[in-house]
């Protein structure tokens, strides 16, 4: 794990400023305080932090191929690190290190920038091949390792936070009213885009390609899910149950190699309590859990419950954490760790787990993910129940408004109730976003209105998949789930937060095998009616206690 930066000109021979390109990288000393490194030559600086995770005694980076013409310099894990370094070692490739990221060049020499397929696990990469002068930046499938760029008359600068980008001075910070829009209305803000005008995100699934000064951008990965009328029996929830089982303990099993003591984040759900689960039935080992709790018992779901370390069987020790009132004061260094804050002030109650956690450990294991692989959150059952009265006309569905139908569901029900009939960006909004946008831009001033107006015009259209309106329903929920607000949300503050006190976040749930078994799940078994991860509560069901 580690903070990646870097620049290269678009004139192969001017020279980089040393200095600047130092500065840049100091900047993300903590998320790598233990070893920095630097790659320097006409035209191209690259420039690292690093974290110590795996190969603590020759892993420094960057790291190179055998002739020193390939070099790499990488944020996250690559996890079947192991079995890609057998393969490699057998076609005749000679390793330096034990690093995980050493494979990533060896692929690129056999494959080019297609080895992104072969590689399981969370990472943003720069890869530099000085015989063709080309630079590569890639980023995981699922978005959980993050990777802004600008791209200007000068050439390209990237990094794994967006301050990089600021210190080497290649524009002046002006703010993207679209993603301030996105903000208010959304409560996070979309990719490409970043608060500032002119910095992008990689976004998930995507690589980038700079050479003499061209700048391509290529999708590599996309979940698909089947169309409705395929022949997927839902009836065998037993069949489906075990495999699911198998699938998510190899997940975890990859996501515990590492040279240093792991930690695990518990709460009193199933997501969480099946990670520290299977944590203890593969290590044999006590498990350290961390539990975040409120001084405010209202928002508490830890105190009064039962989490998994009160049955002495798993061999669990559990800290619990308490978020207090005054942790607010938090908010300003808050904003300088995540630069791309969210409507919400999750970040703040990630940062105290994250601290307190960081005093002993550098990795956690996180149930994040969960939600989006099994459709988990409240508004999916919401939309499940009212779908189906989307085809009525629009203003019978405002006259349904008026009577006793909805005070029982949550409070956004009645904008669902009024959102387009087809799955799609209004009617995402409509059930996870703020629950009045409207109102909150009456904050916007005429002039950033007119600003918004001229915008709007060059905006490109979210598109899902060309076969999306032939899934089902509850798939092209999932779907939005995965592709705008797990990546734009769930997982940049997940690694912002954690990165900001040295501490690597793992999150089994997100390995894309795992993410791609789950997509050929039938629906009916992720929500039994209304009970919602029937299916995971099924597999799992012999694994942690009846009572969770």
């Amino acid at each position: 794990m580690c903070g990646i930066c870097g620049v290269i000109y678009s004139d192969g021979a001017r020279p980089v400023d040393r200095l600047t390109l130092v500065r840049m990288t100091d900047i993300l000393h903590h998320r790598g305080p233990d070893s920095y490194g630097f790659h320097v030559e006409s035209g191209v600086g690259l420039g690292v932090r690093r974290l110590s995770i795996i190969d603590l005694k020759t892993g420094d980076q960057p790291i190179s191929n055998e002739n020193g013409a390939v070099t790499v310099i990488c944020n996250g894990e690559i996890y079947n690190f192991l079995e890609l370094r057998q393969e490699l070692m057998a076609s005749g490739h000679r390793f330096r290190t034990s690093s995980d990221v050493e494979v990533i060049v060896h692929l690129y020499e056999d494959l080019g920038p297609e080895c992104v397929h072969r590689l399981r696990g969370m990472f943003g990469f720069a890869l530099w091949d000085s015989h063709r002068r080309l630079l590569m930046l890639a980023r995981d499938r699922l978005g959980i390792k993050p990777l802004y760029y600008t791209v200007g008359a000068e050439g390209l600068c990237f990094g794994s936070e967006i301050k990089p980008i600021l210190v080497a001075n290649q524009l002046m910070p002006k703010m993207d009213v679209l993603a301030l829009r996105d903000l208010f209305t959304f409560g996070f803000i979309r990719g490409p885009r970043t608060l500032f005008s002119g910095i992008h995100q990689l976004l998930p699934g995507h690589y980038l390609l700079c050479q003499e000064g061209n700048v391509s951008i290529k999708r590599y990965w996309q979940v698909s899910f089947p169309h409705r009328d395929e022949k997927i029996s839902d009836s065998n929830a037993e069949d489906w149950a075990e495999a699911l089982f198998e699938k998510l303990q190899e997940s975890v099993r990859i996501h515990l190699r590492s040279d240093v003591p792991f930690a695990a984040w518990l709460s009193s759900g199933i997501d969480s309590s099946s990670l520290v689960g299977l944590m203890s039935r593969l290590t044999g080992q006590t498990i350290q859990t961390y539990s975040l709790a409120f001084e405010n018992r209202k928002f508490d779901e830890v105190s009064g419950q039962k989490t998994l370390n009160c049955f002495p069987e798993y061999q669990l020790v559990n800290d619990k954490v308490v978020c207090r009132s005054k942790d607010f004061e938090l908010f300003p260094r808050t904003l300088w760790h995540c630069e791309n804050i969210s409507a919400t002030g999750i970040e703040i109650l990630q940062m105290v787990l994250a601290q307190s956690t960081a005093q002993k450990f550098k990795v956690v294991l996180t149930g994040e993910g969960s939600d989006e692989a099994f459709g988990g959150y409240g508004w999916v059952r919401v939309d499940k129940l009212l779908r189906p009265l989307a085809v009525l006309p629009l203003f019978l569905r405002r006259w349904m408004l008026l009577g006793p139908l909805f005070p029982h569901f949550w409070p956004g029900a009645s904008r669902v109730h009024l959102a387009p009939k087809e799955m799609n960006l209004t009617h995402y909004q409509s059930m996870m976003g703020p629950r009045q946008p409207g109102r909150m831009e009456k904050f916007f001033s005429a002039d950033l209105k007119s600003q918004l107006i001229k915008a709007e015009t060059s905006a490109p259209p979210f598109t899902p998949p060309s076969d999306f309106y032939k899934w089902h329903p509850f798939t092209q929920l999932q779907y939005y789930e995965l592709a705008v607000r797990l990546p734009n949300y769930i997982t940049p503050h997940l690694d912002h937060t954690t990165m900001a006190h040295s501490l690597e976040a793992r999150v089994p749930f997100l390995d894309h095998e795992f993410i791609e078994f789950c997509a050929r799940i039938p629906p009916a078994l992720k929500m039994k009616r209304l009970q919602e991860k029937y299916i995971l509560r099924r597999a799992v069901r012999k694994l942690i206690p009846k009572q969770i």
